[in-house]
């Protein structure tokens, strides 16, 4: 009756802690590398605007549901906007790296405030598509504050903002078919 086992059970239930090993730092940060390094070997002009979110929300879901750590995507999502500096790996886009950092932190907020879905298909998707979003909302933000003009808003705003919620949710899916996958296995081996 004094609590312990209350809060014992709540903790387990909670599927974010604080503590970060220097293996989970450097796998998450080179999860994010891995995503710039796979977007400039691939990065073919196909014109569809964020078709390179299926691999980059692929990564960042699986590493974000594998970790425990509340930071994990953010901490990816650094990995990536690190890497997006280097020489090589930068882009034609300016503001690259700076984009590399949004979606991670959107899962990470998704995880804390919704953990009760994480281990969900729907939730995975939705917020992988979310996620990827963040780009042509923060290019739409920059053009309006800067003018600065952006290939991706050739064919108006609705077009790009909708391409990039898609292809994040199919990247959200491939990742979370993975994770959900994975998790089924071990599950079964265990059984």
């Amino acid at each position: 009756m004094n609590g312990t086992s209350s809060l014992k059970t709540a903790s387990k239930a909670f599927l974010t802690k604080l503590e970060l090993t220097w293996l989970e730092a450097l796998l998450l940060l080179g999860t994010g590398a891995l995503a710039v390094i796979l977007h400039r070997g691939f990065d073919y002009s196909l014109g569809l605007p964020g078709h390179h979110g299926i691999e980059w929300m692929a990564l960042l879901v699986i590493s974000r549901s594998f970790s425990r750590f509340r930071g994990a995507g953010s901490l990816a999502s650094l990995g990536a906007g690190l890497t997006a500096l280097l020489p090589g790996l930068r882009g034609g886009d300016p503001f690259g790296p700076f984009l590399y950092l949004l979606p991670g932190p959107v899962l990470d907020l998704a995880f804390r405030y919704l953990p009760r879905y994480a281990d969900k298909l729907w939730f995975l998707m939705f917020f992988a598509g979310l996620a990827h979003m963040t780009k042509p909302v923060a290019r739409l933000i920059i053009t309006v504050a800067s003018g600065w003009s952006f290939g991706s808003f050739r064919f108006g705003v609705v077009y790009p903002t909708f391409s990039h919620f898609f292809y994040g949710l199919i990247g959200g899916l491939l990742g979370a078919l993975f994770v959900l996958g994975l998790r089924k296995i071990s599950k079964s081996k265990e059984g």
